[in-house]
């Protein structure tokens, strides 16, 4: 009997050992996500970003976007990461780079199969204000007008405008990543 648990243990050790040596492997490759708290870090190492940019962006459950740029603006880096369901411990990039849409405009992105979008821009047309109406109501989201910007909304959210310090609506490109 003491043979047999003896056995038993070692075979339940093996198989814990094996398993804990996957789940390290895919955390080493990136396969089962980055971690909400290291996206900054992964943003700088996977992009290239500079220590002295500015990395800004927004979070969700599903969705996180971000803008990279030195405090002189002049140049930019967009970065859309998704949460996958299923086993997943964190994002994993979608897309980026420095399309001159988000540098000179307001960019939508949206991935298939996900219920939430990601505004970014560097903010060259000087936007003030978000509004988002549902039919009921209006919800306005501030945003500073003299800094670059990513926030991510539902797809469902209701109307989305964009209104400069002038007061002006500002248009969006749509994108699908």
């Amino acid at each position: 009997m003491k043979k047999y648990s003896n056995k038993l243990a070692k075979m339940v050790a093996a198989i814990l050992l094996i398993c804990i040596a996957f789940v390290g492997l895919l955390y080493l490759n990136n396969d089962i996500g980055v971690p909400k708290s290291r996206l900054e870090l992964d943003i700088r190492t996977s992009q290239k970003i500079d220590a002295d940019w500015v990395v800004d962006g927004n979070v969700s459950d599903t969705m996180a976007a971000f803008i990279s740029y030195p405090e002189d603006m002049t140049d930019h880096t967009f970065s859309v990461y998704i949460n996958r369901p299923g086993l997943s411990f964190g994002y994993f990039f979608r897309g980026g780079g420095d399309l001159t849409g988000t540098n000179v405009g307001i960019t939508e992105y949206t991935v298939e199969g996900y219920k939430e979008r990601a505004f970014i821009s560097m903010n060259q047309q000087q936007v003030k204000r978000l509004e988002i109406g549902n039919g009921n109501s209006v919800q306005v989201i501030d945003i500073d007008s003299k800094k670059p910007f990513a926030i991510v909304l539902p797809v469902n959210a209701g109307s989305i405008v964009f209104y400069d310090v002038d007061g002006n609506a500002v248009e969006f490109v749509e994108h699908i990543l």
